[in-house]
Order: C-alpha cells, then structure tokens, then sequence
C-alpha cells in the first residue's frame, strides 16, 4: 500500500530537506505534488517510479517528478548510510516556470559534466546543513539551491509532448481526469466498472491503463487518497477513528486501521497517542 504526502517547506527554505543517516528502513510507496531529488552520499537501494526500478549507490541521484508514485526497496545495511531529500514544491516549481503543467523533468541525462554538476550542488546542500551557525547554513543552502535549480531548468526540463508520443500523451490527459474524479469523490463507494462507465472505457481497458501510466490499480489509488485524508483528519484534529473512517470513505473502521498500520506500524490511535507525546 502507499501513501499521499502533503509537502511543505521548513525553516524558512522554499523547499523541505530531509537528511537521513544510518536509515534503513524500507520507504512504502506513496505519491506527492512536489518534485522529489533523492541524493545518496554513502550507501544503496532500489528505488521504484511510476513502476520501474532504479538502482541507486555513492554519489548518485535520482529526481521524481510530480505526482509520480514511488518508494525505496532493498536498503543495504550499513552505519554509515547517508543521503538527502529535497522536495520542491509545486507551487515554488511554478514559480520558476509558470508553464510547468505542459513540461516535464528527465530523470537523468546523458551529459556526464552536467550530472556531475547537479551531484556538486547536491552534496554542498548536505555539507551545509551541517554548519553550527544557522544563518550561514542558510545563506549557503539556498546559494547551491538556486545553482540546482537552474541547472534542473536548462538541462533537465522538456516539454510533456516532446518526451511523450501523442498517442501517449492522450492517455495521460485521460487518467489525469480520472485522477481528479477520484480526488473530488473519494468518499463515495467507487468501482472500477463506476469509472470505467463514466469516462467510456471497458473494464479491463481502464484497469490495464491505469496501472501503465500511475504504477498501480485505480482501487488501490483510491485507498491511497482516502488514506491520505484520514492521515491528515488523525494528526490535525480529536475526532473519533471511527468518523473518520466513514468521512474518508472506508467501508469500516477495521479496513482503515488496517491500511494505516501497514503505512506507519501502527494503529491510528497509537500514532495520535505519540504525536501528542511528541
């Protein structure tokens, strides 16, 4: 199961940055509006995008891409395992490129000096966070920051249709309408029949679709948004597990409990317990 992570910055940053040491732990799927660069200084692991594998060790780095469902597999052990996270979020993605709806970020590319580059920015982000004086941490984070950025933006960036067949690019306009039916109803009983009748596709057509272009089944997603929302009704307010469950859509308490501790390791109840002990 995976989840859906509301990002936002921190410390006064345009971004959030996670540091990570001497983690691992596997890393459930999920899926966000930002942009996500996962940057390995020491260590390695399989990190799965919209579906496909990537392996990932020393001084490597892979970029996810808005609303792309993701998670890490096969940690390798080790006390000296670092990396960073960089989520960007939508609307600061805007603000350097107000078209970004239409445009779409490479994973990697091909010019060895550049991706050195990027990887350049990337650990001065690491090394910085680490510096006592906060204001300088600061100023220093957000200079390799910009230098990221618009190395992301000159050599990184293409237009959806240039990367994409328009045969391809008409499917994803279809799921991106599926997406945001299931967004709008998510706590109204959805079938897979429901959708695929609305939007005028067969069952198995929409089921094969869905699972080409998001890495997963429509039920599934759905499940992942309704979890998303029970998440946020958990930790922002005291309303009971139960009315939260029916607010979110879930046939039951039991079905929400369930999916929640395969997420987090733990009931609702225990999670909202340690976040006020916190």
């Amino acid at each position: 199961m995976f989840r859906h992570e509301i990002i936002t910055t921190s410390n006064s940053l345009p971004f959030r940055l996670v540091i990570h040491r001497h983690s691992a732990v596997q890393i459930t799927k999920h899926w966000h509006q930002s942009v996500e660069i996962n940057y390995t200084i020491h260590g390695d692991g399989d990190y799965l995008v919209a579906g496909k594998f990537t392996h990932i060790s020393d001084n490597d780095f892979i970029l996810i891409n808005s609303n792309d469902v993701h998670g890490v597999e096969n940690i390798g052990p080790g006390d000296d395992r670092r990396s960073i996270t960089i989520l960007i979020p939508y609307d600061e993605i805007l603000r350097f490129n107000p078209n970004f709806d239409s445009k779409y970020f490479l994973s990697k590319i091909d010019n060895q000096s550049v991706m050195c580059e990027v990887k350049k920015e990337l650990y001065g982000i690491y090394e910085s966070s680490k510096i006592e004086d906060k204001k300088v941490a600061h100023l220093r984070i957000l200079g390799h920051y910009y230098l990221l950025m618009s190395l992301l933006f000159q050599h990184f960036l293409r237009d959806k249709k240039s990367v994409t067949s328009y045969h391809d690019l008409k499917k994803q306009e279809k799921i991106q309408h599926i997406i945001n039916f299931l967004t709008e109803n998510y706590r109204e009983k959805i079938t897979l029949e429901d959708v695929a009748k609305k939007f005028g596709f067969s069952r198995s057509y929409l089921d094969r679709l869905f699972k080409q272009i998001v890495g997963t089944s429509l039920i599934k997603y759905i499940q992942l948004i309704r979890l998303n929302f029970a998440y946020q009704l958990i930790t922002e307010t005291e309303k009971p597990i139960a009315l939260i469950a029916d607010e979110c859509g879930f046939s039951n308490t039991k079905s929400m409990q369930k999916l929640f501790k395969q997420n987090y390791g733990m009931s609702p109840t225990n999670f909202r317990k340690n976040l006020k002990s916190q």
